[in-house]
């Protein structure tokens, strides 16, 4: 059987209460991540999901074998893991976050931008954070903006609006 891939959802952002409830900052929009995982994974270490709920735009996570702020204090500050079947299914041009961070970002007309390093949600839209060798080019991520990916060959073909990559001779 193959194994599944670990995709990072969340951190651990602080303790909350006395029970031993890890408040993690959720890297998804939908809690199905958290809804469909028994077991998650904080760094290297499984832990098994004694349960979980919303709070404030954060997840509180009760987990088997944590039930006091010390045992939780351990595990604040590190990345939230769950297996990649644990996701919710999405729709025709929805993209992981996980599928588009490292991937190529090149114009229509096939100029290289460099790589996507970060994706910054606003609530409008998302925001990709691509570096390259103009450094930083903060782009929306709309339809006007974002034309194509492709996670086969891990390509993003952009029309950046106006004004936001230096025009350069080519």
């Amino acid at each position: 059987m193959a194994r599944s891939r670990l995709i990072v959802i969340g951190k651990a952002v602080k303790v909350f209460g006395i029970k031993g409830e890890i408040k993690v900052r959720p890297y998804t929009e939908s809690l199905t991540s958290f809804e469909n995982s028994v077991r998650l994974v904080f760094d290297e270490t499984a832990y098994e999901v004694a349960g979980f709920r919303v709070h404030k735009g954060a997840i509180l996570v009760r987990l088997q074998g944590i039930d006091t702020p010390e045992k939780a204090r351990e595990l604040v500050g590190k990345l939230v893991k769950t297996n990649e079947e644990n996701l919710p299914a999405k729709e025709e041009d929805e993209y992981y976050w996980f599928e588009l961070l490292g991937m190529r970002v090149v114009t229509k007309d096939g100029r290289e931008l460099g790589k996507i390093s970060q994706i910054t949600p606003t609530g409008a839209n998302d925001v990709l954070h691509v570096e390259g060798e103009f450094g930083e080019i903060l782009l929306p991520m709309i339809d006007d903006v974002v034309l194509e990916v492709d996670t086969e060959t891990e390509t993003m073909t952009v029309d950046p609006l106006e004004g936001l990559i230096p025009d350069v001779e080519h």
